[in-house]
């Protein structure tokens, strides 16, 4: 396993603008902009930080989340920055862009992991080689004490042995390349994850890890475990679903964070409902 330690420091985060807030409300002319889906998730995150900080007052070990966002009106930026911080968001940096600058802007800005509902922009991150996930809807939600990441074990899994049956379940050869790419671009973001879930404890951590193997066999199931393992991490719970809907699954489980390497694309995979 590659060790984490070369890797110490912030897991800068991403999330867009319109994840953070909610443009489509009728309160947008307000002072201050309403929250969005990625609320929740930034709450979570802030637990888990707040968590390390307390066991180590210098920890360094974190996420660091950074917004992104489309060029604007100087009134549209004054308004976000002041809602960044009335809602107490803990968010330092914001950096505007292009429609097609985005990918640009989180290479250059170092970003590790990039969430986001946009499931375009999700692949093309993806395909640039980045670790991209689904931002899951948690709006409403509460609880915002334990952070809940789903990785696909379908993805993890993958190999040329697993190939044939993903393709029996419809997946193009342009997606199981894709899968390919993700699961390697994914690999310093579960050896981060999987260092921060071993400072807490089973029972009383914020952090709650989990395994969705939609399509493949038991065997894809065990391979990614051994895979994540050799990452770094051990997750809390694995399902093995052998081409069930995943829907009841992610009714339980509420995650946050989604990691299906472009899965959502196709069938009933791991999405939103």
């Amino acid at each position: 396993m590659e060790d984490t330690k070369d890797h110490i420091g912030p897991l800068i985060t991403a999330l867009q603008y319109n994840d953070i807030f909610d443009l489509d409300s009728t309160q947008t002319d307000t002072e201050l902009l309403p929250v969005g889906i990625a609320f929740s998730f930034i709450k979570a995150v802030q637990s888990v930080n707040q968590r390390l900080v307390n066991q180590i007052s210098t920890e360094s070990l974190g996420f660091e989340v950074i917004l992104i966002a489309r060029e604007g009106s100087e009134v549209t930026k004054e308004k976000m920055v002041k809602s960044v911080n009335h809602y107490g968001l803990g968010i330092s940096k914001f950096y505007f862009c292009k429609n097609e600058e985005l990918i640009k802007t989180l290479q250059s800005h170092k970003v590790k992991l990039f969430l986001s509902t946009n499931r375009d922009d999700i692949d093309k991150a993806l395909q640039a080689g980045l670790a991209a996930a689904l931002l899951y809807d948690q709006l409403g939600q509460h609880g915002f004490d334990k952070l809940k990441v789903i990785f696909s074990g379908d993805v993890i899994g993958f190999s040329e042995d697993s190939r044939d049956s993903l393709t029996d379940f419809g997946f193009s050869e342009t997606q199981l390349k894709t899968f390919k790419t993700a699961k390697m671009c994914m690999k310093e973001f579960v050896s981060l994850i999987g260092e921060m879930r071993r400072r807490f404890g089973r029972e009383d951590s914020p952090l709650c890890t989990c395994l969705i193997t939609a399509w493949g066999s038991r065997d894809v199931s065990t391979s990614a475990l051994k895979t994540l393992r050799e990452w770094g991490l051990d997750v809390d719970e694995a399902f093995c679903l052998a081409g069930a809907p995943c829907s009841p699954i992610l009714a339980v489980v509420k995650p946050h964070i989604l990691w299906d390497g472009g899965l959502h694309n196709a069938g009933d995979t791991p999405a939103q409902s």
